[in-house]
């Protein structure tokens, strides 16, 4: 974002000094021969753009070295706006200044989104699990390449390219109106400062961070994040888990969505929702209506009950957990949440 950027100024440099130039020509001409604004504007015209029209009268030796230098002046200026422009064009930034502006018109219709910092593994794989779960997200990445691959594969992804510890590049992804943050670069340092200025922006947001040692953790949860990811003890413990407990992990990864493409499982809040209100679970039939299996209840910041009583009602600050099928949660939710 900000080669184009720079490469805009260059060319609005040359414009200035263009503009610059024929003024003084003009200025130039009205001193030294004594022409009219007219006939001053007509010799700085010819003389820049150096076309070979006659000139008005003789010029005297001070007018033709002022029209020397004024070609001279002006030709370099061409130039340098000629190969600015050309490289602008060339390098495709136009293409990618419009496509900037498209993107920021839609960041800022977004709430309640998430930001994505970097675009490594964790990242790549953080952002095709939003994808799949049809929830809005932004990408904040340093890398142009980077991002022209993965919205290659992924048209439609709304991507920033920009320094994530920078505030102004955070605003631009809307993170005042955001609902959550992962930081996921290879960098704890990064991470740390990232988690630091988010939360300084928006101290409501959810703030995930990778870390890549131990010792990390108490620096990212002091900066703000509200929970920590080790990738590489998490991977170790689950392929101890596998060999060991292969078939819970089976399970595991069944009810996560992971051991089946068409299986999901989904966090659903029963706030402004009338038909949760006031119903216990038996009453509303989910199971026997959907298929769809209520595996757990949340109620505010309470623990998550497993297997819940099918004879309490709900209240707008429960949190159901269900899964099941495509087919199925589509009927869930045009049934209960539409």
């Amino acid at each position: 974002m900000q080669r184009p950027v720079l490469r805009l100024r260059r060319i609005l440099i040359s414009v200035i000094l263009l503009l610059g130039i024929s003024a003084g020509g003009v200025a130039g001409y009205m001193w030294v021969e004594g022409y009219s604004l007219t006939d001053a504007v007509y010799m700085t015209a010819i003389t820049m753009s150096t076309v070979g029209y006659g000139t008005i009268g003789e010029l005297s030796t001070e007018g033709k070295m002022f029209s020397v230098a004024l070609i001279l002046a002006s030709a370099g200026t061409f130039v340098y706006a000629i190969t600015t422009l050309t490289t602008f064009l060339v390098e495709g930034e136009m293409r990618h200044i419009f496509s900037q502006i498209t993107v920021n018109r839609k960041v800022n219709r977004l709430r309640n989104h998430t930001i994505i910092c970097g675009l490594g593994r964790n990242g790549r794989e953080a952002a095709i699990e939003l994808l799949r779960q049809r929830s809005p997200f932004v990408i904040i990445e340093t890398s142009q390449s980077v991002i022209d691959e993965f919205v290659h594969a992924h048209e439609e992804t709304l991507t920033i390219h920009g320094d994530a510890s920078h505030e102004d590049v955070l605003e631009a992804a809307g993170i005042r109106h955001a609902r959550g943050l992962i930081s996921s670069l290879s960098s704890d340092a990064d991470n740390v400062f990232i988690t630091l200025t988010a939360r300084e922006l928006n101290p409501a947001l959810r703030i995930v961070a990778r870390a890549s040692h131990e010792s990390t953790i108490s620096k990212l949860r002091r900066a703000g994040a509200s929970e920590v990811i080790l990738p590489n003890l998490i991977g170790g413990r689950k392929m101890a888990n596998l060999i060991t407990r292969p078939a819970l992990m089976e399970f595991v990864e069944l009810i996560s969505g992971e051991g089946s493409p068409d299986l999901h499982l989904e966090e659903i809040s029963c706030r402004n929702h009338e038909k949760f209100s006031g119903h216990t679970l038996q009453e509303l039939g989910i199971r026997a209506r959907t298929g769809v299996l209520v595996l757990g209840r949340k109620r505010g910041t309470g623990k998550i009950e497993l297997n819940p009583s099918v004879h309490e009602s709900l209240t707008d600050e429960d949190y159901l957990f269900v899964m099941g099928n495509t087919e199925q949660l589509t009927q869930f939710r045009e049934l209960y949440l539409d």
